[in-house]
Order: C-alpha cells, then structure tokens, then sequence
C-alpha cells in the first residue's frame, strides 16, 4: 500500500539529469567517452582548495557552522554589504527552492522565462502556485517587457537567469535594472547568476552592485561552474534584510558542510588563479563558436560556458538522433529537448583536448547529413 502524499507531486517537473560517462561506456561498448554535458568546470579544484579539504576530513564529526560566518563575511567583503545581506546555501539552487518556499502560497505566481533553468517551474508547483512561463525572444533571451507584463498583484517572485541557461543569452545591466525599475518596489526579483564568472561584457557585475540599492532584489551566484566544486554543493546569494530574513528563516540549520564552506573559502583567495581559468574556457567557447560558424550547424552566441547548438539532421530524427550519434562517438552533450529546446545540443565548454573531439565528430556527422543551412548561421 502506498502513502499518501500532495497531489502537487505528480505535477512537478521531473529533472532528467544527462547520463555519466560510466553510462555511456556500458551503454555503448566503447572505451573512453568525455562529458560536455553538464555546464562543470574542466579544471579541478586549486591545489590549495583540494589541500584545506583534506584537512577538514579530521573535523567531520562535528556540525559546521550554520550560518557559514566566515564565508559569509568573506563574500561581504568581496561585494561591499554587510554579512547580513548574505545568505550562504548548498548550491545556488538551494537559495532558489528556498525562495519558493518563503515566498509563494497557492493563488500566487512566480514569472519566468521559458525555455531557462528546469528548477523555475518546479518552486510553483511545489507551493501550490502559479507558474507564468514567458516565451524568450527571438534572440533566445529573456523577453523582459513580457515579463513585466505579466506580473499583476499575484505575483510574488520574478526570476530572470542571465546568463539564461540553456542559451546562453545575456542582457545588459542596463535592460536588467529598467526591469527591476518597472516592477513593484516590493516585488521579490531573483537575478541567478549561476554563469556570471563566463560574461565578457563590460557592464558584468553590476546588476550584483545594484542589490545593495534595491532591497526588493537577490543576486545569486555559485561555487559549481567557475570555482570547479560542483560536487561539495555550495552557492550564495546577495539581497536586501527582507529577503536575507526570508531565506534564513526557513533554511536548514545546517544547509551547507563543513567541507563545502571552507573549499569556498579557499578558493575565493585565488582570484588570479580564478581568472587564467575563466580566460582559458572563453576563448575556447570563442575558439568552438568560430569553427561552428564554417559549418553547417547554427548555434546561438553564449557568454556562458556552453554553447546551444542547431545541428543539421534528419528532421524525422531531430537533435535526439545527432544526440545518439554523438554518444555512439563517446561525445556526451545534452540533448535540448529535455530543457525545452527540441531541436537543439546544449555544448559545454571542456579542455582543448574535449572541444577538440567534439569539432571532429561534429565534422564527422556533419559530412553526412543533409545541407539545409548556410554557414556561419547563428540559430534564432
């Protein structure tokens, strides 16, 4: 006999993660695979994140600091607030689904754009909410006026990804504070910040600045990409007493390990070691969109660290059967239509070695499907 749960659950969107190279080996018969598939860093953690780690493994049967102070006022210091307007959490998308939490009641809304981050429609659901997905632009960006639109006096959250994920679209700090100026002052706006380490714009960073003067808005940000600690879970976010309060009221005592704070800690006493990293995996995003733009294959211009990519294929197969391709190949890349892009590949950017063998077995694939499109053809 089965328990009973919330009839919310069967409407919650199910996250599909991409498969493990462990998978593709066995479900392939193959020897070796690379995975571009998950957004990860190709660089493992510093050597000096790695050596704080090892030492923390003596203190595991003690509970880490709660609030995460030390990290907290690290972060305070980086971005000019105090350590009460940040909140630590066990990755960004822990902050999200507690912003949810605290924020929306059944008869609420939560605005976001559609197709972003697979996470936005579920804090709807699991509340008992609404969720107003807004079409992107054509250029495969946020389509803000549209989303200002769409609030009305239900609206509790607004959620703007930017970079957006999975296109790899960004808006300008200029369009991003109109935004936040068009809205209601005590409307709760969620700028997640997951890919900003990977912006090149001269403008990245502002919108971070701009939640110091804006008590309504939270900027979140992540170890996982640019830091390389995906795997210890760690994240914060950047915001206004009320929202900071909001967060902290219903978060675990304990959401974040001892481990995971202290590598976070580490690592932000790097930034140059940080910075040859990011420099090294934008231009090799430069050096894959340039060798895309001779093919066949459209993609969309990124300032994340992936690229989203239109492949020539059968239209009868789409991109699940280049997908299948690339994985009989020993390329693992996600495949657009479990993110709400049919059609298309979501490409990380890897080592020069990993984007290498992606160019070749798209060079591969390429030389025997149909030519439908002209090079050099971003897709729309």
């Amino acid at each position: 006999m089965s328990i009973r749960t919330s009839p919310r659950l069967a409407a919650i969107p199910h996250y599909e993660p991409g498969l493990t190279t462990a998978e593709v080996l066995a479900r392939y018969g193959i020897d070796s695979a690379i995975k571009l598939a998950s957004n990860e860093s190709p660089f493992p953690p510093m050597p000096e994140v790695v050596e704080v780690v090892a030492a923390g493994m003596q203190g595991l049967n003690r509970y880490p600091d709660g609030a995460a102070r030390a990290l907290r006022r690290a972060l305070a210091e980086r971005h000019g607030v105090g350590p009460d307007e940040v909140v630590i959490g066990n990755g960004s998308c822990d902050l999200i689904l507690l912003a949810g939490q605290a924020l929306l009641d059944p008869g609420t809304t939560v605005v976001h754009a559609d197709p972003s981050f697979a996470l936005y429609p579920h804090l709807a659901t699991a509340a008992g909410a609404e969720g107003i997905a807004v079409p992107l632009a054509p250029d495969d960006g946020h389509d803000l006026d549209a989303m200002a639109a769409a609030v009305d006096e239900r609206t509790r959250l607004v959620i703007v990804c930017n970079p957006n994920n999975p296109t790899g679209v960004y808006r300008s700090a200029d369009a991003i504070e109109r935004f936040v100026d068009s809205l209601p002052e005590d409307l709760a706006i969620l700028v997640d910040e997951a890919y900003y380490d990977f912006v090149d714009r001269p403008d990245a960073g502002r919108i971070m600045s701009l939640a110091r003067t804006r008590p309504n808005l939270m900027v979140t940000r992540t170890f996982s990409k640019a830091h390389g600690l995906c795997g210890l879970r760690v994240g914060y976010g950047v915001g206004g007493a009320g929202w900071i309060a909001a967060i902290d009221s219903i978060r675990q005592p304990f959401n974040t390990n001892a481990l995971a704070q202290a590598a976070a800690l580490e690592s932000l006493k790097h930034p140059h070691a940080l910075e040859r990293r990011v420099r090294e995996v934008m231009s090799e995003r430069s050096r894959v969109a340039s060798a895309l733009a001779a093919t066949t294959w459209a993609f969309t211009a990124s300032q994340a660290n992936f690229i989203l990519v239109r492949p020539d294929s059968d239209p009868a197969a789409g991109s699940s059967g280049v997908h299948e391709q690339l994985l009989r190949l020993g390329i693992i890349v996600r495949d657009g239509a479990a993110l709400g892009c049919p059609g298309r590949l979501r490409v990380s950017i890897g080592t020069p070695d990993e984007n290498s063998a992606f160019l070749s077995a798209q060079a591969q694939l390429a030389r025997s499907a149909p030519r439908e499109t002209q090079p050099g053809r971003t897709a729309k």
